[in-house]
């Protein structure tokens, strides 16, 4: 389970980055200043989207590091396995 996680953050982090592209042109086409009101809108509202998805994810990495930091994942690999310190199988 733990290895199935692992081999999906690739793919997170690319999808980080393509909403950080992204949120870096919305916000220099807003900067510009150019755009109709409609238009300038919309990339508002997307930017805004973005901007909370970006974040939930950078949280979420900061408390994946943190768990790794305090070993817990570890800990949580070897109930998984089964390898439950002092227990007995029943």
């Amino acid at each position: 389970m733990v290895k199935d996680k692992l081999r999906d953050k690739p793919k997170d982090k690319e999808s980080f980055e393509k909403r950080l592209e992204r949120l870096r042109g919305i916000v220099e086409a807003l900067e510009r200043g150019d755009l109709p009101l409609e238009q300038g809108l919309a990339l508002y509202k997307e930017g805004l989207a973005l901007a909370g998805d970006c974040g939930r994810q950078l949280e979420s990495a900061r408390n994946e590091v943190k768990l790794v930091q305090d070993g817990l994942l570890k800990e949580f690999a070897a109930l998984d396995a089964g390898d439950v310190p002092g227990g007995d199988s029943a």
